[in-house]
């Protein structure tokens, strides 16, 4: 059975700086293949949400996360009772991502 992916607010606006960036700094093509990994990530979200790991320090035990773009990663969290799928921040493992869970 399908889930349904929802990309909140904070997530989108990540995506959209992140491919905004590539285009103006490398060129539109790139820009547009982060987007296709974007896409292709979220849809695999749809089938095989609980393919995700936990394996980050600071990332809390309700949090997956899919790598999709060199150095980022989905981060999301799964409601298997209503089948949705809650894709929350692109995390850049190269940050200091501790500092966004509170720890």
């Amino acid at each position: 059975m399908k889930y349904t992916v929802i990309v909140s607010p904070n997530a989108k606006e990540q995506l959209v700086t992140k491919a905004a960036e590539l285009t103006i700094v490398q060129d539109e093509a790139l820009g547009q293949k982060f987007i296709d990994a974007f896409i292709s990530g979220k849809e695999s979200l749809e089938n095989m949400p609980e393919r995700g790991a936990r394996r980050l320090k600071y990332l809390p035990p309700m949090y997956r996360l899919i790598p999709f773009w060199l150095h980022l990663w989905l981060v999301y969290r799964v409601n298997k009772k209503e089948k949705v799928v809650y894709i929350d921040l692109v995390l850049d493992d190269r940050s200091d991502y501790g500092s966004l869970f509170d720890t």
